[in-house]
């Protein structure tokens, strides 16, 4: 089994691939539904676009620097997609 995921450092290490601020809120609800999740908090990245954290499961919407709308298996798989996808621009 993996290490327990920290999404604090999650969130941190995409801020610093996309080069913008961001400040960690954890999610203060047992789960998530249309009116408890309109508060900006973790996975917003001003001017960017949002990643957020299901589970191990991660959704990225970008539209800046690259457009992208993708699923990832786990926060390791987005992370190097990132770093990937950020460096060839």
């Amino acid at each position: 089994m993996a290490a327990p995921l920290d999404p604090k450092r999650f969130y941190d290490r995409c801020a610093a691939l996309l080069g913008v601020p961001h400040e960690y809120r954890p999610f203060p609800f047992s789960g998530r539904s249309r009116w408890n999740n309109r508060a900006p908090g973790s996975g917003r990245f001003p001017g960017r676009g949002l990643i957020r954290l299901f589970g191990q499961r991660v959704h990225v919407s970008l539209h800046q620097p690259v457009p992208i709308n993708r699923w990832f298996e786990s926060p390791d798989e987005a992370v190097r997609f990132l770093e990937k996808k950020l460096a060839s621009g």
